[in-house]
């Protein structure tokens, strides 16, 4: 295979002189060739969903990322979605976060740990009893792709993600039976 890096799932076939069918162009379902859904699931509830960033012009953050009305339907959709699984994805964010408040660590070194994030979101989507449902690996996957500067990540994704935990309150499943 060519060291050389593609932008599609088309493009690489193209490269490495595969006739890819047309209804298999677009690679697996979401059209992304690693697999899953990166854009689909999200896309369906929310159009436009990351499309310009987190910051308006003035660099503030859109208020659509902490806004109920977008929020909300969101949650409800994550009902299959545990109260720990949630929390697992979102402490790891909140650890990142106190390593760059605390100047312990960089936005250099904390990038890294940012995306692991992406590969504990595959790997529980991944398995035979997957351990969260879709809409949260596309959400996990999109975020972690759209990050790219430390304000990104602290006046960004936290707070989006911070809101959805909040307006997910009582919907997700507790493990617990409770």
């Amino acid at each position: 295979m060519s060291e050389k890096s593609f932008g599609s799932f088309k493009d690489l076939a193209k490269a490495e002189g595969v006739n890819v069918p047309r209804d298999e162009r677009k690679g697996p379902p979401g059209g992304n060739p690693g697999g899953g859904d990166v854009g689909g699931a999200m896309k369906t509830l929310w159009p436009a969903y990351l499309e310009d960033g987190y910051f308006d012009a003035q660099g503030n953050l859109r208020p659509d990322y902490v806004a109920r009305d977008k929020l909300d339907p969101l949650a409800l959709r994550l009902r299959d979605l545990t109260v720990h699984q949630a929390r697992r994805f979102f402490q790891h964010c909140r650890a990142i976060e106190a390593l760059l408040k605390s100047k312990h660590s960089t936005w250099d070194k904390e990038r890294t740990n940012l995306m692991r994030l992406d590969v504990a979101a595959q790997d529980a989507f991944g398995k035979k009893d997957r351990k969260i449902p879709e809409l949260f690996h596309a959400f996990i996957r999109q975020n972690v792709a759209a990050v790219k500067t430390e304000k990104d990540f602290l006046e960004g994704f936290l707070p989006h993600f911070e809101a959805l935990i909040g307006f997910s309150s009582g919907k997700l499943k507790d493990e617990r039976g409770k």
